[in-house]
């Protein structure tokens, strides 16, 4: 039987290597993409491993704490400009109030509390709670004075407490790319999250992976978020892609293909 301890010493050695993705955790201690997230997940509570809740491709970034800033460094290649736009904001102004904000802003925040959390701050005269966003590496005291040396400037009062808001999970919206897998010889597509496609492909409809990828280069790291839907689903993996760069797929035999065309 193998000893815990050195599966969790395996797994903090390759995460002090920086950020990974759960196949290249699988690819350090040799299991499989399953059995490794849920050991790994089962370590987190013991504080020294953590993860994001957005995932790059089909997997959470996991990450030391001292690592915390790459990670989201990963994460924000899978922003929409929209989003980049609003953590760029936060990371500025540290401390925002929510009704300064567009409403897609305020629907946009839901999915990147990686990047930004929320807070209710209570008027000490008058009572009236007020939510703010603020960056994630802020603590509440550090909020508290921020707010309070605004508010002191605006000439208002100033805030007593700091309530903390649970996260809310919102669903991404995905952009759906119907037409290029038609053209591309793959039907009856279902989307799993935005750009990734479970599809129908060849004679006999065998289901296969599909992930449409609009960007200049397709790296490494691509081939091996594909592959790990691939591995998800018991099947191949295409890649769908305008990029003028193509890392060879060298490693990952006929597991990751790429069709490169127009998008």
């Amino acid at each position: 039987m193998e000893d815990i301890n050195e599966i969790y010493n395996a797994i903090i050695r390759r995460l002090n290597t920086g950020p990974s993705l759960i196949l290249e955790i699988a690819e350090s201690i040799e299991k499989d993409t399953l059995q490794t997230q849920t050991i790994t997940d089962y370590f987190i509570p013991k504080g020294e491993i953590k993860k994001t809740a957005r995932k790059f491709g089909s997997s959470p970034v996991y990450f030391l704490e001292k690592d915390r800033e790459k990670a989201l460094n990963l994460l924000m290649q899978t922003l929409t400009s929209q989003e980049k736009a609003l953590v760029l904001k936060i990371r500025e102004k540290k401390v925002v109030n929510t009704d300064s904000l567009s409403s897609s802003e305020r629907y946009l925040s839901q999915n990147l509390i990686d990047f930004m959390k929320k807070v209710s701050a209570q008027d000490s005269q008058t009572g009236q709670k007020v939510d703010y966003l603020y960056e994630q590496g802020l603590t509440l005291d550090s909020v508290k004075d921020i707010i309070n040396a605004k508010d002191e400037k605006a000439k208002k009062p100033t805030v007593q407490k700091l309530i903390k808001i649970p996260a809310e999970n919102a669903a991404v919206s995905n952009k759906e790319h119907p037409n290029i897998l038609l053209e591309n010889g793959f039907n009856d597509p279902k989307t799993i999250e935005k750009g990734v496609f479970l599809c129908s492909y060849g004679p006999h409809n065998i289901k296969v992976i599909v992930q449409i990828l609009d960007k200049k280069s397709v790296g490494r790291k691509d081939f091996i978020n594909a592959m790990g839907y691939g591995s998800m689903y018991k099947t191949i993996a295409f890649i769908i892609t305008n990029a003028d760069k193509i890392a060879g797929n060298k490693g990952f035999g006929g597991m990751v293909n790429i069709i490169k065309t127009k998008l």
